[in-house]
This record gives structure tokens, sequence and C-alpha cells, in this order.
């Protein structure tokens, strides 16, 4: 079986490695790469070259190659991309798209076939020293959701690849109100989620960033306040960050549980603690009604560019769409 990854960019090239330096393919199975600038995946072939790994520009050759086909490209470059290489694609071709937002309605119009939204995070990146046996090479989550046509053994098969080096979680499909998607108003305190895929692509796919900036501003800071260096700073926030994760982790404390044991009565660590209960609340709020108002505007944008607004020949204006 032949297994297409189209686009290597962040994810794609994320995807594609990890597949690779932990040996996931089956014996009979082959990895085929597409990339229109074919240089950037020339090494490919060089440092894999014991295994089954193909490297081609043309996304054509490779959909009339491939039974199962990974397209990790940005989404408004999607509809043109499938367009592309549906006339190639083989008979039950299953496709899979990291493209967030992009609703199975919407390539649905184009091609009447097998989908799976992947939603994989770039913290899932498995890094060279990673051996095959450890244990501590998942990384992040990866949001799944297939539509009806994806078959038992099509999604325990995709779902099992990624959760190799990654946390899985599945998300069933279901009919949106397209009048009201995320069924929410423009009031901020009476904002609510209908489609929980949404919420979990910010904290998943979207939070690396924020946790970053967080990082990043409170390195700057503390470098300013204290004169140490900001990228010494930045050390030893990561490495906090990590060991407080890793108390979570690997010894199931709860949030609760860790402050308490840092925090005491009238001490420092409490005086920040309650500034930050005081405090954080409506930043984090803020911070996802803006995320999913965008994820609203980019679907809006999604449905312009898939849907079409044709004139009834009455010549009454009426809006209904067609491919």
């Amino acid at each position: 079986m032949n297994i297409g990854v189209i686009g290597y960019g962040h994810m794609g090239s994320m995807i594609v490695e990890n597949i690779l330096k932990l040996e996931l393919l089956f014996d009979d199975e082959k990895l085929i790469v597409s990339n229109r600038n074919i240089e950037k995946i020339q090494h490919l072939k060089e440092e894999y070259e014991e295994l089954d790994v193909e490297i081609t520009e043309d996304n054509t050759e490779l959909a009339s190659k491939c039974e199962k086909i990974i397209i990790a490209v940005e989404t408004p470059q999607f509809k043109d991309l499938l367009n592309e290489i549906k006339p190639f694609l083989k008979e039950n071709c299953h496709i899979m798209y990291t493209c967030s937002g992009l609703e199975f309605e919407n390539v649905e119009k184009i091609h009447d076939g097998k989908f799976s939204m992947i939603i994989p995070t770039y913290a899932s990146t498995v890094s060279s020293s990673n051996s095959i046996a450890s244990q501590n090479r998942r990384k992040g989550v990866t949001l799944i959701k297939h539509n009806s046509k994806v078959g038992f053994e099509e999604q325990k098969y995709i779902e099992d690849l990624f959760n190799e080096f990654s946390y899985v979680k599945k998300f069933e499909e279901f009919n949106m109100d397209m009048e009201n998607p995320f069924n929410y108003t423009s009031d901020l305190n009476n904002f609510s989620m209908k489609n929980d895929i949404e919420v979990s692509t910010i904290i998943t796919s979207c939070a690396p960033a924020f946790i970053a900036i967080l990082i990043e501003k409170l390195a700057s800071i503390a470098s300013m306040k204290s004169g140490i260096p900001k990228n010494e700073m930045e050390q030893m926030i990561t490495k906090t960050v990590l060991a407080t994760a890793s108390l979570k982790d690997d010894y199931n404390l709860s949030n609760e549980e860790i402050i308490s044991q840092v925090a005491t009565k009238g001490g420092i660590t409490q005086e920040g603690v309650d500034f930050l209960n005081k405090n954080m609340d409506r930043i984090y709020e803020k911070l996802i009604y803006q995320s999913i108002s965008r994820f609203d505007e980019v679907k809006k944008e999604l449905e312009e560019e898939y849907y079409k607004k044709i004139r009834k020949k009455s010549g009454k204006r009426k809006l209904f769409f067609y491919n």
C-alpha cells in the first residue's frame, strides 16, 4: 500500500519526519511525498535511503499511486489542489487533510469520497534523539474527525498511526447549524460553544504559540527587572514549565495540589496566585472568544470560496449553492 503526503510545510514535514524517524511503515508500505519545490524534500531519499520513500513534485503522480493521501497544505490552497488530483485518485482513496475550519460538506461538493480531518500540533515533533522504543515520544494531541464513508478499519489505521507520536482525540461527525455554527452572541459574557472541535483546536494546535508568547513575555519582563539575560530567563522558565507539566502527567497531581504545595498563606507565591486568579479569567475568555470569532470568519470565507451565487432565470435574486 502506498501512503502519500502532499505538502512539506510545518505540518507536512512534521508528519513525514515522524513516520520515517519512528519507522512506522509496514513492510508492504511505501511513503510518497510531493512538494512543489522538490529540492526541499530531496534530503529524504538520502537520510532514509534504507526505507521505501519516493519523492515527486507532481501531485497527480502521487494521487495515481496512493490508497491513502494526507494533504498538508494551507487551507486556501486545498480547493485547487483537490480539483487538480481528483481525476487521478484511486477508487476508494482515503483523503486526510490538516486544514482546520474546512468542513466535510465543503470538500464533498468537489469529491464525494472518504475524508478525515486531522488537526495535529507542531508540538508533536519527534527529535532525532527519540528512539523507537522511547516511552516519551508521544507529544501533544492530534484531533481527528471522519466522514461517514470512512470505515472502521480505515479510521483505526490513521488513528493508530498518529497515536504513535501524539495523543489522539476523536470527534464524531454531526450536523452543524450553519445559521449560527458556533452558537454564540456578540456578548462575550454569553459566549458558548456548540462544536467542541473548534475549542479543542485552539487548545491543542494553537496553544503552543500561546504558551510560547507567555514564556517570551515573562522572560522579557523578568530579565528587565533582574538584569539576568533574557535567554537565561527563557531557559529557567522553560525548564520550570516542563517540570510542572511532569508533576501533572507523571504524578497525576491536580492544579490545586501543585498550588497548595508551592504557595503558603501570606507568602510571595500566594500573592502572585491571588493576582492571577483575579485578572486572568477575563484574558483567557477574551483569547478563546477572539480565536473562535476568527474561526467563524474563516468558515464563512471558505463557504464563499466553495459555493457560488447565481441568479435565478426569473430575474429575482436568490442564493443557492452549486459546485
